[in-house]
């Protein structure tokens, strides 16, 4: 694994999901949840995708119809290797508890269902998620290891059911920035595509590609309509030479990504830029390693890594401008930072479209 006055959520209750970190207790607002440093322990298609193994629901069930499921109000977030909650109206930031049970291995994103149970990423395997009843760890169950050909995977949501499948389905993103579809029972994956080709014909993007950055996200808009969002960025060639400073927020072609989960990969799964018009990207979000996006009351926020020269941010991204603003306060001590986000199918939101690409 965004501002907007022109939002509006039609669900009072929502979890989505984000990229953890490890500290102890308690909740401050913005910054370390126990006033402390926060600091982390680290730093192709491949089998048959199985019937009904796609997570549907509880047991391998399908999830309920829309409007048939109560999800709370929190958001989850996640770094390398623990499980933090946000509240999106206090925007108090508390730790859940360490992740456990899975080894060595690094959290890289997490996804939530419509019956809101959790489930997380390696960057090889997909495990799910049991919350503490109170103070205590995360305890992982692995899943599945994840069938790819060498490729590592970073982002991770549900696709709403009925758009790959009857139920709900997820789907990975990977560093070569390629969205792929899973199959949690087996870890079988299918491709689905990535962007297409940077359409910029300056020195800095001509002859580049456009390639999943950190996060996509799903739900159904206010009409019920299956939407998606992501983050991405101009590379020279898959996973290669890609631009780290100014990310920039799309919007998914989800019939162009349903079509491919049935033949081949998509050419290209945008369906436009926010910010930008025609085939213009616009100007990006202005920040780089936006590697969580999730929707929540009216808001589309951005999650972004470490770098260098500026510290993990919490984002809010005007869906108009495609700009992002990091909130007053939101300032964290992580070391490697965010590592992802993503909300809940069952989360209906009215974000506008980005102006469709020519």
């Amino acid at each position: 694994m965004s501002r907007l006055p022109s939002l509006r959520v039609f669900a009072t209750l929502v979890p989505f999901a984000l990229a953890a970190c490890s500290a102890k207790g308690g909740s401050t607002g913005f910054g370390d949840p126990d006033g402390g440093g926060f600091e982390t322990d680290s730093g192709g298609s491949s089998g048959a995708l199985a019937d009904g193994g796609v997570f549907g629901g509880d047991g391998g069930k399908p999830a309920p119809p829309d409007g048939s499921v109560t999800v709370t109000t929190t958001i989850y977030g996640n770094t390398d290797d623990s499980l933090f909650t946000l509240d999106p109206k206090s925007h108090a930031v508390t730790l859940v508890g360490k992740f456990t049970g899975n080894g060595s291995e690094s959290i890289t994103d997490v996804a939530v269902n419509g019956n809101g149970e959790v489930f997380v990423n390696s960057t090889a395997s997909v495990y799910k998620a049991t919350l503490p009843s109170g103070a205590g760890t995360v305890q992982l169950a692995k899943l599945a290891v994840i069938a790819g050909t060498g490729q590592k995977f970073y982002a991770l949501a549900f696709a709403p059911a009925g758009v790959l499948g009857a139920d709900e389905a997820l789907v990975g993103g990977d560093g070569d920035g390629e969205l792929w579809l899973i199959d949690g029972t087996n870890g079988a994956i299918k491709d689905l595509g990535g962007f297409g080709n940077d359409p910029r014909t300056d020195a800095k993007h001509k002859g580049h590609i456009l390639a999943l950055s950190g996060d996509l996200v799903f739900y159904n808009d206010a009409s019920n309509k299956p939407t998606g969002l992501a983050t991405i960025r101009s590379c020279t060639s898959k996973g290669t030479g890609c631009e780290t400073t100014d990310d920039i927020l799309v919007g998914v072609d989800m019939a162009a990504l349903a079509a491919a989960s049935k033949g081949a990969p998509a050419a290209s799964l945008l369906s436009g830029y926010y910010g930008g018009s025609g085939s213009n990207p616009g100007n990006g979000i202005g920040f780089g390693d936006v590697f969580g996006l999730g929707v929540w009351g009216g808001e589309v926020y951005g999650f972004t890594r470490n770098q260098s020269s500026t510290p993990p941010t919490l984002l809010t991204i005007d869906t108009t401008t495609g700009k992002g603003a990091a909130l007053a306060g939101a300032s964290f001590s992580f070391t490697n930072g965010w590592s992802g986000a993503g909300v809940t199918t069952k989360v209906t939101v009215t974000v506008p479209p980005p102006p469709p690409v020519r």
